[in-house]
């Protein structure tokens, strides 16, 4: 079966990413690493955190709803790393390539528009994006958080408008559980150890 995800197969063909690997640490967590990066998320509450199903699309991690799968799905989740470098330095440059690729790929009709910050787990701002006119009418919000040396992606993509509206709440809560597991921890005098904020 054919899988047209509205951007997952464009950034693996396009993008210089960075080479991840994911690593479920316990049920419904897991952590993202790299080169000099590394990022824990949480699998939002009735959805299913899988490690394997998107390996062969060079996808280490992948979220869907529990009743659903990888591929039969009308909404799911993913995470991806861009390195930084002299073409893309910050989300306003990826964003704009993003939507060059795909008018360059058939698909001129695709726009972008910023529509909120969502405040992460560590306090790390993740700016998100919404991408519409893709020719086979899928709805997409990315998630970027710009970080030491790379871009942090996290991605909705859906097949239909209420697919998309109702899956929100759960991209929402994913991106939300995002921690930078590179950053130096802070002191908090609520807890007994410390933790990131």
């Amino acid at each position: 079966m054919v899988i047209r995800r509205f951007l997952a197969l464009f950034f693996l063909l396009v993008f210089c990413l960075a080479s991840a690997q994911a690593n479920q640490i316990l049920e419904g967590f897991t952590v993202l690493k790299g080169n000099g990066y590394a990022f824990e998320l949480k699998a939002p509450l009735g959805w299913v955190l899988d490690d394997n199903v998107g390996n062969d699309q060079g996808l280490n991690v992948v979220f869907y709803p529990e009743e659903s799968s990888w591929d039969k799905s009308d909404a799911v989740c993913y995470a991806r790393v861009r390195s930084l470098d002299n073409r893309v330095s910050n989300i306003d440059q990826q964003v704009k390539d993003t939507v060059k690729a795909f008018r360059a790929n058939g698909n001129p009709h695709v726009e972008a528009k910023f529509v909120k910050t969502i405040t992460t787990e560590d306090a790390s701002k993740a700016q998100v994006y919404f991408f519409t006119g893709d020719q086979f009418g899928n709805n997409e919000a990315t998630a970027y958080v710009l970080a030491k040396g790379s871009i942090h992606f996290i991605t909705l993509s859906a097949r239909n408008k209420k697919a998309f509206r109702d899956a929100l709440p759960a991209f929402d809560a994913l991106v939300a559980s995002y921690e930078d597991l590179t950053r130096e921890p802070k002191f908090n005098p609520f807890h007994p150890f410390p933790h990131n904020y």
